[in-house]
């Protein structure tokens, strides 16, 4: 037993040993910041070449065990430059890390790679998490808001998860998509979403799309979003590249011990804005003074009835652990998101797990990115276009002030016309849900073939399905006319990617480096739908789970299937010349099946240089400046965005024949073959220059460009007689010329006290400069009651796209009906554009956009505030246009006050209210978007907490304008020949202001 307990002491002791000899030596520090020497918390500590570290804590202390002589730490730090720190035989370290506004170090995404930022020679720009914007962010788009000059995010709504309208240095086509492709983790995916569009039935439920395909991914897996944007750096992506391209990088696991992060919030939404329609008191008085009588005797706010105070709450959780041969992240979301309006809201379950593992030395480098998510949304019944009946919002309009939403009985109460209808009781009674489930799966796998050749496979696979089911009840009213109405609708998008590339590097000499890169590319889109409907139920307890319940299917189902395929070859060099003189040229060939037999394949060449004049000797004693880079490029892209087989002969069902002794419905053409139909291309010249004063405390970028796209897809009208009455070709031109402006400055780094400011500005000049066989195309179709027939927008040669053009408002006549420079009765259309009167009213276009986003910290303290601004574009108020009608008193509709001003300025109450320039209004703004205020909490007092941070935010403070919508950011989607309309406000869900509070703790 002694012998035992002998052998058993002498293993502990040489266990000891073993440990005392392999800990090494005991260093401690402190971390700093600038001049002021302010303690820095979290700064992150590395041995180089390992998985071990720590971070500061809230003194900017440090400690390390094992650290020998050779070792060499890594300090980093968010707006601090890197500093390295070989040991030698110091035990205590005192760092002072240097702020920054960029860092030259900065990786960067560029297609197909990465570079470094103090190497690009290209307009790209960047955005990292810790950048992102802040407050209850729940889409990806969102944190890309103003933050970066000449990426323009209109947010069209306020409906949760509607997508916005997104511009990258201005629109360049006219009928073509003009939305920028969109890559995650190197895989494209598809713009167009798989949410099934409503039936457009009775103008309730609109039949446009209304989230994006972004809705499915968790903005807190996004790692950096990349943005390329001039035609050199998008150039390798080809026939998709002539919008721009959006690259976003999800988060990757990290080496080192078990880590577990959690970040939660919960916020409260609010109607931010009212419009000033008739109140009860106001409405009454307005109607005796006509001797009007009305009925009701009730006082209601239709607006406030319809709204709520909307609650929301996400949950993310993440794991992440990793050695130097593999690292993973798994991570998990949920988000239950109630939209104001009653009747709209989402859920989001989403999963995630990334993973990275290298083998052989790490020659052979695997890496798998797996993404499933689901997503239930409610769907609010509002239609922005089309006839006079209208959804929601346009019944919250009509419906007098002075009829309750529910009798006495009980029952919602209802006029006998059918065309007026309770909003409340649409909201709540139709049933209008979508259910989207997508699955997105990319895998790498790359080897170092030679020391300084590498091969890598990409496959990606990105499939999503999803169904609309709706129910219009006979319990209101209109529905029951038709017994009501079932619709069940399912669309399954898939995207497959094949990629192979070899990257070829190689100092030439001490002071040259080489890079090639070649590639080849496969990718096939396929779409797939259907959709039935039933009507003349005897019960609604079905809802839409049984068409068979119906007894009218004179609604016929519909079907459809289609694809499109890529194939790409690829290749780009980088030559660098003693960091000073740097050259960039890419190419890309590539073929797609959307176009005609004669033009299937395309060339879309770039080009680019940069000179580092601060690396020039006659610029080394220049102390202020720290960096100075030059950059020139020039490239073509291209657009396909046209849809599927606009090249082919089409044939649907036609016309009817009589076969024997019965009538046969046949085919006949329905879209004529275009065998010489190819893509849009656009070439850009670029000049830019980047720059750092005073040690990079204030850095920035300045370009200009001109982008020039020919070769538009446009609709041309058909000789008659023809099967057909158009055919899409390729002609005209538009142009867009521009000034950027970035500037990132550290303003106070002392007393503990550090304060950055990110500034952006943008101006682009955006013209139609020739339309081919057209001399112009009207479009912009107004929507509302009395105004068929009207379009308010105009595509013609020396203007930009989304120009206003119609009558002018000049007064009104002693009769007291408007004067205005045309006769308003006379349809645009028949006639040339600017004949009898007509004049541009004004253009959707801005002159400038701006942001300005200010981050400060105090000790634990943090504060950001986010301001973005939109100045000089125009709106179409369509909203106003219909409901500031005076005479709508007299047939039971509300209407807005303004139109009581209308009359004491000498309008006929009788009066018809036209179309003219009085309703097109400056849609300029300046808006405070987000203030965040967090602090984070020590971390000493509990083991194994990492972090600890809680915040309060609250998103659109207020907004500076004189536009009298809900909001000046806004969009309906209304599509007239062929051309969607911009800057058109019409029926719109209302913004909201939102108060969040959360935390992110990590273990």
């Amino acid at each position: 037993m002694k012998k035992v307990r002998a052998i058993m002491l002498l293993m502990a002791s040489l266990l000891l040993m073993g440990q005392a000899f392999g800990q090494g030596n005991r260093v401690s520090g402190r971390v700093v910041s600038g001049e002021g020497r302010e303690p820095l918390l979290g700064v992150n500590i590395v041995v180089k070449n390992t998985t071990r570290g720590t971070t500061t804590d809230q003194d900017g202390k440090f400690v390390l065990e094992g650290i020998t002589a050779e070792d060499v730490l890594v300090f980093s730090y968010l707006g601090h430059r890197k500093q390295e720190v070989t040991i030698g035989n110091r035990q205590t370290l005192d760092v002072t890390l240097t702020p920054q506004a960029i860092s030259g170090e900065e990786v960067v995404v560029i297609g197909y790679g990465t570079q470094q930022r103090r190497d690009l020679t290209s307009a790209v720009s960047s955005l990292q998490d810790y950048a992102f914007n802040q407050g209850a962010t729940t889409d990806p788009q969102n944190l890309l808001q103003a933050r970066i000059a000449g990426v323009q995010v209109t947010q069209v709504n306020g409906d949760v998860g509607s997508a916005p309208l997104i511009r990258i240095r201005g629109g360049t086509s006219v009928s073509a998509g003009n939305e920028p492709m969109i890559v995650i983790d190197g895989v494209p995916v598809s713009s167009t979403s798989a949410s099934p569009g409503g039936p457009g039935n009775g103008d309730v439920i609109g039949e446009k799309v209304i989230d994006t395909p972004l809705s499915t991914l968790n903005p807190s897996d996004i790692a950096s979003i990349d943005v390329l944007k001039d035609a050199s750096s998008a150039a390798i992506y080809g026939a998709r590249g002539g919008n721009g391209v959006i690259l976003i990088s999800t988060k990757k696991g990290r080496t080192g011990g078990f880590s577990m992060t959690y970040d939660g919030y919960t916020s409260t939404a609010s109607q931010s804005n009212k419009l000033n329609l008739m109140t009860a008191q106001e409405y009454r008085a307005f109607a005796q003074s006509l001797g009007v009588s009305i009925e009701g005797n009730t006082s209601t706010d239709w607006q406030d009835e319809i709204v709520r105070n909307a609650f929301s709450q996400s949950h993310n959780l993440s794991f992440s652990s990793g050695t130097e041969a593999t690292q993973y992240l798994v991570s998990m979301n949920y988000l239950d998101e109630q939209g104001i309006v009653l009747g709209s809201e989402r859920t989001r379950i989403s999963g995630r797990l990334n993973l990275d593992h290298s083998m052989f030395e790490n020659k052979l480098r695997l890496g798998v990115r797996f993404n499933p998510s689901f997503i239930k949304r409610q769907n609010t019944p509002y239609a922005q276009e089309g006839g006079f009946e209208g959804g929601v919002f346009s019944q919250v309009y009509k419906m007098i002030p002075t009829q309750p939403v529910k009798l006495s009985n009980g029952k919602y109460f209802e006029y006998a016309n059918t065309g007026i209808r309770n909003p409340v009781a649409l909201a709540e009674k139709i049933d209008d849900e979508t259910e989207t489930m997508r699955l997105f799966v990319n895998a790498t796998a790359e080897y170092d073939l030679l020391s300084s050749l590498t091969g890598k496979i990409n496959l990606g696979l990105d499939r999503t399905n999803a169904t609309r089911s709706i129910y219009q009840p006979n319990s209101l009213p209109y529905a029951a006319t038709f017994g009501g109405r079932a619709d069940n609708r399912s669309n399954e998008n898939q995207n497959v990617l094949f990629e192979g590339t070899l990257n070829y590097r190689k100092n030439v000499s001490a002071s040259q480096k080489l890079e090639a890169w070649a590639g080849y590319s496969f990718q096939e889109f396929e779409e797939q739908s259907f959709g039935a409907t039933a009507l003349g139920f005897v019960t609604d307890g079905w809802s839409f789970n049984n068409l068979a319940g119906g007894s009218d299917f004179s609604v016929r189902p519909y079907s459809y299937q289609a694809k499109n395929r890529l194939i790409s070859f690829l290749g780009r060099a980088n030559y660098n010349i003693s960091d000073k003189y740097l050259l960039s040229a890419a190419l890309r060939r590539e073929g797609s099946s959307r176009f005609g037999a004669d033009n299937k394949w395309g060339m879309f060449p770039s080009a680019s240089a940069g000179w580092r004049l601060s690396q020039e000797s006659f610029l080394q004693n220049a102390r202020s400046l720290s960096d100075l880079k030059l950059r020139v490029s020039y490239g073509i892209t291209g657009n396909q965005d046209i849809g599927n087989y606009r090249s082919l002969l089409i044939l649907g069902p036609g016309a009817n024949a009589v076969i024997g002794d019965q009538v046969r419905t046949g085919v006949s053409p329905t879209q004529l073959a275009n065998p010489d139909l190819k893509w849009e291309e656009t070439s850009q010249l670029n000049i830019g220059v980047d720059f750092g004063l005073w040690n990079d405390r204030l850095s920035g970028t300045i370009d200009w460009y001109n982008k020039k796209t020919t070769d538009l897809l446009i609709e041309f009208t058909v000789p008659q007689p023809s099967v057909v009455s158009t055919r899409l070709d390729n002609v005209g031109e538009v142009t867009n010329k521009g000034l950027e402006i970035s500037l990132n400055t550290v303003n106070v780094s002392s007393g503990g006290f550090f304060w950055r400011t990110n500034f952006n500005f943008a101006k682009n000049t955006n013209e139609v400069v020739d339309l081919g066989g057209r001399n112009f195309i009207v479009h912009g179709r107004v929507s509302g009651a009395g105004l068929s027939d009207i379009q308010a927008q105009i595509v013609i040669p020396g203007q930009p796209l989304g120009t206003f053009f119609g009558p002018k408002f000049l007064g009104f006549d002693a009769a007291g009906n408007e004067i205005l420079s045309t006769d308003p009765n006379r349809p645009e259309r028949t006639s040339g554009p600017l004949k009898d009167g007509r004049q541009f009213l004004g253009s959707a276009q801005p002159d400038f956009t701006f942001g300005i986003a200010n981050s400060l910290n105090y000790r634990n303290f943090d504060l950001r505030v986010f301001i973005q601004g939109v100045q000089g574009n125009e709106i179409l108020n369509n909203t106003r246009m219909e409901y500031q009608r005076a005479s709508n008193v007299k047939g039971g509709i509300n209407f807005f006050q303004d139109a009581v001003d209308d009359v004491n300025a000498g309008l006929n109450p009788d009066a018809t209210v036209h179309y003219s320039d009085r309703f097109i209004e400056d849609g300029s703004f300046i808006r405070l978007q987000n203030v965040t205020l967090g602090y984070t909490f020590p971390t000493g007092w509990l083991r194994n907490l990492r972090s600890l941070r809680g915040y309060i935010s609250a998103d659109n403070l207020f907004v500076i304008t004189d536009y009298k919508g809900y909001d000046p950011e806004v969009n309906n989607i209304a599509l007239f020949n062929g051309v969607y309309a911009l800057g058109i406000d019409y029926a719109n869900y209302p913004r909201a202001r939102t108060f969040t509070f959360g935390f992110n703790v990590g273990f």
